[in-house]
């Protein structure tokens, strides 16, 4: 039995599919997901970009945002209508947008599936539209707030910064453990361990106060970068494993398994010196 249903089963009234860009919203590097949750003023300013030339050469624009903690996911980032276009004045923001009222309940909580390969992400909507999958519609709007669980927790520094003191995660992170901060620059990984009285959450504070918590190789990266706007822009976070145990010993030894396992010893690969 085919249990899939497609976006088009639901939104079924829609203008004629060639009134619409379809905007595939992906890293540049911030997160668009991340710019959605601080601000939605900010990610309504994503859909007005163009760099001299008319993207968004249509009536509506269907925004999605890519969904980082899940492979080929998207969420729904509303339709807009293009008020106006001003090519001689309007600088990098030409279009002067508004929302629409057209299924404004879904934005930030309908999930899709879809892989997205094409190297363009303002895409004429009749091409793609067919091809969407509802993956999930959660019973409120994915907010900062939202803890990605343990099992997909893999974020950026940006949203770490702005949720961690959430009670949620503070509580969710409070936990000893193995984790893993890749540099998406240069694609180079420190793994660490979580060994304080609060685990991940407290560790990880120390890094999102200076970008290396203390570590030698780490500060060498951050000094030689300009300081932590680098990290800030180019870290993120991978939770590898919980340890349950207390003992010193036990948590040095996961620390070492990853660190063997990633390579993150090879100066090539990473930054760990022991």
């Amino acid at each position: 039995m085919n249990n899939i249903i497609y976006l088009s089963e639901i939104f079924t009234n829609l203008h004629p599919l060639n009134e619409y860009k379809m905007h595939f919203a992906k890293p540049d590097p911030t997160e668009p997901l991340d710019v959605y949750m601080r601000d939605f003023n900010e990610w309504k300013a994503w859909n007005c970009w163009s760099k001299g030339t008319d993207f968004f050469n249509r009536k509506y624009i269907f925004s999605l945002i890519s969904f980082y903690p899940e492979r080929n996911t998207w969420l729904f980032g509303g339709i807009w209508e293009v008020l106006e276009r001003d090519f001689e004045n309007g600088g990098d923001y030409p279009y002067r947008i508004s929302l629409c009222d057209d299924y404004q309940k879904f934005i930030g909580r309908l999930k899709i599936s879809y892989a997205h390969k094409d190297r363009t992400v303002r895409n004429r909507m009749e091409n793609y539209f067919s091809q969407l999958v509802v993956k999930e519609i959660l019973e409120e709007p994915y907010s900062i707030h939202t803890f990605p669980g343990y099992k997909n927790f893999d974020v950026p520094f940006m949203t770490l910064e702005n949720a961690i003191d959430h009670p949620s995660w503070k509580n969710a992170l409070s936990l000893k453990g193995i984790y893993l901060i890749t540099d998406t620059q240069s694609g180079k990984k420190y793994v660490g361990k979580a060994s304080g009285e609060k685990g991940f959450w407290q560790r990880w504070k120390d890094y999102l106060a200076d970008g290396h918590g203390g570590d030698v190789d780490l500060k060498k990266l951050i000094d030689s970068k300009g300081g932590l706007e680098h990290a800030r822009k180019h870290y993120k976070f991978t939770l590898l494993e919980i340890v349950e145990s207390n003992v010193e010993k036990d948590i040095d030894d996961r620390e070492s398994y990853w660190k063997r396992v990633l390579m993150s010893r090879m100066e090539s690969v990473g930054h760990n010196k022991n």
